[in-house]
């Protein structure tokens, strides 16, 4: 009997070392181990975030808003690629370069694909130099990279009496001279980062860059300012292609910030007396963002608890105030004569009748 279970147990051995039964069971393992590392590691299936930027001139308002519609994209983890949807003649010089760098940030974490509409001009095109990969419309307007700056008058106006000054400058801050100089180096700067970014594929001189010429999407593609032609649909097969995702869903960034917005407005606001909020203005919002995307899940009936929360109250007062923390040109400041504005410095296509 003993030498039967010997002779059994050394059978067994050969079988378990030959390769007819080590292969399957080293692929049912492998298996095994890859399905629970999917499914711990990716939780769902990939997605690909969508930003929609109708026709919008670049303000620090609007470069806010847009900021943390790219933040919320780089910060989601299952989102894995972006597309973005825009249209802009451009705007303010520095609104319109924090916007490329942020880009560029996100493009640094997953692909970002930019679908260009009606017009993508100036700062909309420098935010467009931040992505991986751009397409635009056959009628798309592209490109006017250059600079515009209110420089003041050649004789500059005699000051009032009463008004006393230290310096020659002090009021303007630069002399014509200066301004068209500082304009020039911006214009520059502008030129060398389209060139950078867009390397061999750029099909035009410097020169011919910076006379800031519109160019309709054909000639855009064909002069290398714009990758392919193509449209939104194109553009989230690309971000799937540069991503190496297939099944994926969609996600509306614009509605998942909208949303986030309104949960954290519900906080500050809710009542200090029962720590609830009431909002029947909520309901209208709710409803809105659900016709859009679906996005909002948060029944209108549901109150909110509130949390102290003095850093989300900061954070949402650029929501909130952003208007009304701007200085005015009636009054700056107290008795005091003069108008207060930003430098008049901008990256922006005004048109013809300008």
């Amino acid at each position: 009997m003993v030498n039967r279970f010997l002779a059994l147990g050394a059978a067994f051995r050969r079988v378990a070392a030959s390769w007819y039964f080590i292969a399957p069971v080293a692929v049912v393992l492998g298996l095994a181990i890859g399905v629970l590392a999917l499914f711990y590691a990716y939780p769902g299936k990939p997605k690909i975030g969508v930003i929609d930027l109708p026709f919008i001139v670049i303000t620090d308002d609007s470069e806010f808003i847009i900021g943390e519609f790219l933040r919320y994209a780089r910060e989601d983890d299952s989102i894995k690629a972006v597309v973005i949807k825009m249209s802009s003649p451009g705007g303010g010089a520095a609104s319109s370069e924090r916007l490329y760098f942020a880009t560029r940030k996100l493009r640094e974490e997953k692909p970002v694909v930019i679908a260009m509409d009606g017009m993508v001009a100036s700062g909309g095109y420098m935010m467009a130099m931040g992505a991986n990969h751009t397409y635009a419309q056959s009628a798309s307007l592209v490109g006017n990279v250059g600079v515009i700056a209110l420089a003041g008058s050649l004789i500059p106006r005699p000051l009032p009496e009463v008004i006393v000054t230290t310096g020659p400058y002090k009021l303007t801050g630069a002399s014509r001279r200066d301004w068209i100089g500082l304009v020039n180096e911006l214009k520059d700067g502008f030129a060398h980062m389209v060139m950078r970014e867009r390397g061999d594929r750029l099909k035009i001189t410097e020169e011919e860059l910076t006379q800031g010429r519109l160019y309709a999407g054909v000639d855009a593609v064909r002069f290398g300012l714009v990758d392919e032609l193509g449209g939104k649909a194109e553009a989230m097969e690309k971000a799937a292609e540069l991503a190496g995702i297939s099944n994926y869903g969609i996600v509306d960034v614009n509605a998942e910030v909208l949303r986030e917005f309104i949960l954290r407005s519900r906080r500050i606001f809710a009542s200090e007396y029962d720590g609830v909020f009431h909002d029947p203005a909520y309901a209208s919002w709710q409803l809105m963002m659900q016709e859009n995307s679906g996005a909002a899940n948060v029944s209108p009936a549901e109150p909110v608890q509130v949390q102290g929360d003095s850093e989300l109250q900061e954070q949402m007062g650029k929501f909130m105030l952003i208007n009304g923390l701007e200085a005015t040109q009636e009054d700056p400041l107290p008795e005091f004569p003069l108008e207060i504005g930003n430098p008049n410095i901008y990256y922006l296509y005004v048109g013809n009748d300008y």
